[in-house]
């Protein structure tokens, strides 16, 4: 007990030491990972988006080292900034930068990690260390340096600062492009991140592609990594708090405690554009107009006529679509779907576990499992308690025009090719991926007696495809 308690203990310690170092990194680790935008303040206070990651004509850009370290193309750089004047010597590979307005100078030296700073014209240098050395980029033939170490020559160093992802996103950002901003203020000290919408060179709209059968947590981290919304936290609250009854859709939708999200299945896949920083409720009820618009009058007259709600039409059609990407086979699965309704047979399908353990489970808090019973097919006798994604139109018009058919099962074999019966067979030459990269868990498994043949395929036309 004693030595299993000291190896408890390491490994805490060894956890915590990870998280230190982590945390120590992971400006530069974010960066590394994706792309970094730059804004810049004019003398008014006025700021202006750049990007210098990506150039076809060879001209300079951001480089990355292998240490993370984010490097700017100073020339370039400086030009931005009127206050600041930018001088190469070829002879001594110095670079000088001077502040015009303070007085303030600091010279780089080439493979130096270390600066020369003149608080003023008259000062003596005072030697400061960089993160790391200046060096001329092989690319672009740019002097490169650390991205912070303008701040010396700046009106106050604070009028630096670098901004990460979550503090990215509460400003409206694209952190599905951008996983970093640094900023520069050469007049004054920076003491928040701007606003995007208050940030010249960014669109005040963002167009943004819901993939078919996203679900509400997929959807809601998207439109935040977008800059649509401040948090997540804001969509589930107007998602479970603001009033969308006026909706009839929703009006209609049974109250059922067993529901873990009221509106998962009513955010139709689509492309909307939305304004940056939208209040949660103003985005949601965009998606319910083009639901109700998609969900024409004659679509809710046929639920009607077959005996269902148009809520459990969706709930239908939200199966289909993550039990297939083929949309000629979403009749034919949607008539297992009716067939094993009519006879009172679960439907045991493991996209309702995964839906339970992926999208429900890691975004509720207190009791996780208490709606195990209620989406979990092989478990609840029925339908689950509301549709498992967002189903897009050709699952809902399978689950309004379902295939005629006596089949009861169905797998898809390491080929990729379907076979239904109305006895179970056994499987054989099916695959396991549980690869959850695409927007679809495609997993067609159909067996009463819990044998189930799994195979969840890539889903290739509902990837995250987003458009700009």
């Amino acid at each position: 007990m004693k030595y299993q308690r000291i190896e408890k203990i390491t490994a805490i310690l060894l956890i915590i030491s990870i998280i230190v170092i982590n945390l120590a990194t992971r400006n530069y680790a974010e960066a590394a990972d994706k792309t970094v935008g730059i804004v810049v303040s004019d003398k008014n206070g006025s700021y202006t988006f750049y990007d210098m990651n990506n150039s076809t004509d060879g001209s300079a850009t951001f480089e990355i080292t292998s240490a993370g370290n984010i490097m700017v193309p100073l020339k370039k750089l400086v030009k931005l900034m009127p206050v600041l004047t930018y001088k190469y010597d070829s002879t001594k590979k110095t670079a000088t930068i001077v502040n015009t307005s303070n007085g303030k100078k600091i010279v780089y030296t080439k493979n130096s990690q270390y600066l020369s700073y003149y608080s003023s014209s008259k000062a003596k240098a005072a030697k400061k260390t960089m993160a790391y050395k200046m060096y001329v980029s092989k690319t672009s033939s740019s002097v490169m340096v650390h991205m912070s170490s303008l701040k010396w020559v700046l009106q106050a160093t604070g009028g630096y600062d670098y901004y990460t992802i979550d503090e990215m996103k509460t400003a409206g950002y694209d952190t599905s492009v951008y996983s970093g901003l640094i900023l520069y203020n050469p007049y004054q000290t920076v003491t928040e991140i701007p606003k995007a919408t208050k940030v010249t060179g960014i669109s005040s709209t963002v167009k943004v592609t819901i993939p078919e059968g996203y679900s509400v947590a997929q959807i809601f981290d998207l439109l935040v990594k977008k800059g649509i919304c401040a948090s997540t936290e804001s969509l589930y609250d107007a998602m479970e708090n603001y009033d969308f009854t006026y909706y009839p859709l929703v009006s209609a939708i049974e109250e059922n405690a067993n529901r873990c999200f009221k509106l998962e299945g009513y955010l139709y896949p689509d492309t909307y554009e939305f304004y940056r920083l939208s209040k949660a409720q103003d985005v949601i009820g965009k998606f319910l107009r083009n639901t109700e618009a998609k969900l024409t009058t004659a679509k809710r007259e046929q639920a009607q006529t077959m005996g269902y709600s148009m809520d459990e039409i969706l709930t239908i059609a939200s199966i289909v679509e993550k039990e297939t990407a083929d949309k000629d086979m979403m009749p034919t699965i949607a008539s297992v779907i009716y067939n094993r309704l009519n006879i009172k047979m679960k439907l045991q399908f493991d996209s309702s576990i995964y839906y339970v353990e992926r999208y429900i489970k890691p975004y509720i808090s207190d009791d996780i499992n208490r709606y195990n019973s209620y989406y979990n097919t092989y478990k609840c006798s029925a339908l689950p308690a509301g549709p498992i994604s967002n189903p897009g139109k050709s699952a809902i018009e399978a689950a309004l025009n379902p295939a005629t058919t006596d089949y009861l099962y169905f797998y898809s074999d390491a080929e990729g090719a379907y076979h239904f019966s109305v006895d179970w067979v056994n499987p054989n030459a099916i695959s396991t991926n549980t690869d959850d990269t695409e927007s679809n868990d495609n997993t067609n498994s159909m067996d009463s007696t819990n044998d189930t043949a799994n195979n969840i395929n890539s889903n290739t036309s509902s990837t995250s495809n987003i458009l700009e």
